[in-house]
């Protein structure tokens, strides 16, 4: 008994230092998460306000700084701003204070694979017409994953990752088809969507991590 009750412990150890083994400690004693360090892109379409497009590219630094370049476009007018600040993570959440405003945003995260983050906005420092605001960052110097071939498929965990990378990246569309398909022995979720001018695009999703195991 007693030698189950030190194997029990010892692995339960062993899992709790596998999870955090991606978090280090910066300054302030706050600490990073260091799957999210590198040089990231995203963007967005009538997510914050109606008629506005955004396109991003952010550097995490490992000492827990950024710098986080936007670039809008709005009824024609291209602007550009580039903001500084801090980032850190605590309880699954990614925390961003900047410096211009002094506020801090804040968002849940998930680290769908080493190229891809989704986040999900809980409090941030600007007005949005969408409650649900959701985006993916995508590494740059990663093969473009745009979900729109079966070579550039999205990597999901549910059909609700589905649903949701398309409604952040796909504003006003609406629902068509969606069909199973296998391409180079894999499976996909093939998922077409009408578009507001009334074109069809089609997103491929690639399932294996949840593929029949429901």
């Amino acid at each position: 008994m007693k030698y189950f009750n030190l194997l029990t412990v010892s692995v339960s150890l062993l899992f709790l230092t596998s999870c955090g083994s991606h978090l280090v400690s910066v300054n302030n004693d706050k600490k990073i998460d260091k799957r999210l360090v590198g040089t990231w892109v995203g963007s967005e379409k009538e997510e914050q306000l109606e008629g506005l497009e955004k396109n991003w590219e952010m550097q995490r630094n490992e000492d827990g700084t950024f710098v986080l370049d936007f670039r809008f476009k709005r009824d024609g007018e291209i602007q550009n701003s580039i903001e500084h600040g801090n980032w850190w993570v605590e309880n699954g959440k990614f925390y961003e204070f900047h410096e211009y405003s002094g506020k801090t945003d804040s968002y849940r995260y998930k680290v769908l694979d080493k190229d891809q983050i989704k986040f999900s906005a809980e409090n941030i420092d600007v007005a949005m017409e969408n409650e649900n605001y959701t985006f993916i960052d995508t590494r740059k110097d990663a093969k473009l994953r745009d979900g729109l071939s079966f070579d550039t498929a999205l990597k999901v965990n549910s059909v609700k990752e589905e649903y949701e990378y398309i409604e952040s990246n796909c504003s006003g569309c609406q629902f068509r088809d969606q069909s199973l398909s296998q391409y180079k022995g894999n499976m996909y979720d093939v998922i077409k969507v009408e578009k507001s001018d009334g074109s069809i695009s089609t997103y491929y999703f690639d399932i294996k991590f949840f593929y029949g195991k429901l």
